[in-house]
C-alpha cells in the first residue's frame, strides 16, 4: 500500500508541475514600458503577491511583484494592476470579528484584479476574505468599504459597516437606472459586477478590449462506463480455527461512474459517484492442528461499492489529461449467495463467522489514471483493506485489492 500511495504522489507531484504552463501575456514596468511576455499562469485562486514571468520561450524566469510592476495580463484570463494605498483586511470570520464600525485601513502594495473596465473600473482583491475596489477617469483607485463587526466588543451581536453603498450611490449619481438597483447590491463579486457594467453598457463605455476576461467555466456532467479486473490480495483471516489466508485471485468488476467536473479552476476538480459491482471467487482452504485437518470455505463473495470521491485532472494538451481520485466507500453491500465462512471438519460444518450485510465508511481507494479526448479512460486504483465479517471483536477475514480499470464517456 505505501509503495501504490508513493506512485501517486509522485505522480501527483510531477503532472501537476509539469502541466503549468507559460501563456501569452504583458507587463507594464513601473516607468510606464509595456512588454510582450510570456507568463506561468498558476491559475491564482488569491491575488498573487508575485508571479513568474519569461521574455520568450528561451529566457530564464524572471520575478514580477507589485513594486516591479505597474500592470500585468494574461490574454483569455486576467488582468492585475499594482495599487499601493490603504487596505482595510477586516476578518469576516465570527470568531474574529472588530468590535470597531470603522475600517482598518494598513498601506500595502499589492496586485488588485480587474473585473470591469470602461468609464467605471471595479477590481477585487483576495486574500482571506475577498474586498473590492473602484476607480474612473476623475477618481484613483479606492476600496469599496464593507466591515463585519461586533457592536461595542459585544461578541452575541454582529453588526456591518456598509459604506460602500453609499460609496456607489456617489459614483454613479448621475445615473438613475444603476441608482435604483444599488440598494438591491450585496458586496459580491457578481452582484458588483452587475451594477459596474450596466453603467458601462448603457452609456456605451464598456471596455471593448475584452482579449483580458477570463473564460467562465460551466459544470459538466459525464457518465462513464467503466469495466475493469481486480486483483485481490489473500484474503487474511483471523481468529477462524488457527489463521489461515484464502488465496489471491483476479475477477472482473463493473462500474457506473457519474462526475460533476466543477466550473472553478480551469474544471480541474470533480465529485465523483460510481456504484460498482464486483465479485471474488475461492477456494476452500486447509487449516491442520495436531493430526486432523480442518477446512475453511466460502461461496463466491459479491459486493456492490458506493464510493464518493473527488478527482483532479491534470491537462497535457486539449485532448489528453492525467488524473488523481480519492474516494471514500459509503456503502459497501454484500450480494450474492454467500453468507457466512464455515468451518469443517471431515467435511461436516461445526461453527460459522456471518458475513457483514452492510458495511459503512470502512475502506477508502486512491486512483491514477489518463483520459483522452474526454472519451476513453484507463485507471490504476488501489482499495484498502475491510473486514467482511459481521461486526465480531475477535474475527476477521480482511480483503483488499487493486483495479485495472477500462472507461468510455457515454455523455
Amino acid at each position: 500500500m505505501k509503495k501504490i500511495l508513493g506512485i501517486i504522489l509522485f505522480l501527483f507531484v510531477f503532472f501537476s508541475y509539469a502541466q503549468v504552463k507559460f501563456e501569452k501575456g504583458y507587463i507594464i514596468t513601473n516607468e510606464g514600458e509595456k512588454k510582450e511576455v510570456i507568463i506561468k499562469n498558476l491559475d491564482w485562486s488569491d491575488n498573487p503577491k508575485s508571479f513568474i514571468y519569461r521574455v520568450d520561450d528561451k529566457s530564464s524566469d524572471i520575478i514580477g511583484t507589485p513594486y516591479k510592476i505597474k500592470e500585468f495580463g494574461i490574454y483569455g484570463f486576467a488582468k492585475y494592476l499594482s495599487y499601493t494605498g490603504p487596505v482595510d483586511n477586516s476578518s469576516d470570520d465570527i470568531t474574529a470579528l472588530s468590535s470597531t464600525y470603522e475600517p482598518e485601513f494598513q498601506n500595502e502594495t499589492i496586485f488588485i484584479k480587474e473585473l470591469v473596465s470602461g468609464d467605471k473600473n471595479l477590481y477585487s482583491y483576495k486574500k482571506t476574505t475577498t474586498k473590492y475596489f473602484y476607480s474612473d477617469s476623475k477618481s484613483d483607485i479606492q476600496q469599496l468599504i464593507y466591515k463585519k463587526y461586533n457592536p461595542e466588543g459585544n461578541q452575541s451581536k454582529i453588526a456591518t459597516n456598509e459604506t460602500y453603498l453609499n460609496q456607489l450611490k456617489l459614483i454613479f449619481k448621475d445615473d438613475a437606472k444603476v441608482i435604483a438597483i444599488i440598494p438591491k447590491t450585496s458586496y459580491t463579486t457578481n452582484s458588483l459586477t452587475k451594477v459596474f457594467m450596466a453603467h458601462n453598457q448603457q452609456n456605451n463605455l464598456n471596455d471593448s478590449n475584452n482579449q483580458f476576461q477570463q473564460k467562465k467555466h460551466s459544470a459538466k456532467f459525464n457518465l462513464i462506463i467503466r469495466p475493469g479486473i481486480n486483483f485481490y490480495s489473500g484474503l487474511k483471516t483471523k481468529n477462524l480455527l488457527n489463521a489461515g489466508e484464502f488465496p489471491s485471485k483476479t475477477n472482473f468488476r463493473i462500474g457506473l461512474e457519474a462526475e460533476l467536473v466543477l466550473p472553478f479552476n480551469k474544471n480541474k476538480w470533480s465529485i465523483i459517484f460510481e456504484p460498482t459491482y464486483s465479485f471474488y471467487s475461492n477456494k476452500k482452504i486447509s487449516i491442520p492442528s495436531g493430526d486432523k485437518l480442518y477446512t475453511i470455505n466460502m461461496d463466491t463473495y459479491s459486493f456492490i461499492n458506493l464510493p464518493v470521491g473527488i478527482r483532479h485532472y491534470m491537462y497535457l494538451n486539449d485532448k489528453s489529461k492525467f488524473f488523481i481520485n480519492a474516494n471514500v466507500n459509503a456503502l459497501h453491500l454484500k450480494s450474492g449467495k454467500a453468507k457466512s465462512i464455515d468451518m469443517a471438519y471431515n467435511d461436516q460444518t461445526f461453527d460459522k463467522a456471518n458475513l457483514a450485510s452492510v458495511i459503512a465508511f470502512e475502506s477508502f481507494s486512491f486512483g491514477a489514471g489518463y483520459v483522452y479526448n474526454n472519451k476513453f479512460m484507463v485507471e490504476a486504483r488501489y482499495n484498502s483493506q475491510f473486514n467482511i465479517i459481521d461486526n465480531k471483536a475477535s474475527q476477521s477475514a480482511a480483503m483488499s485489492y487493486t483495479s485495472i480499470i477500462l472507461g468510455y464517456n457515454i455523455f
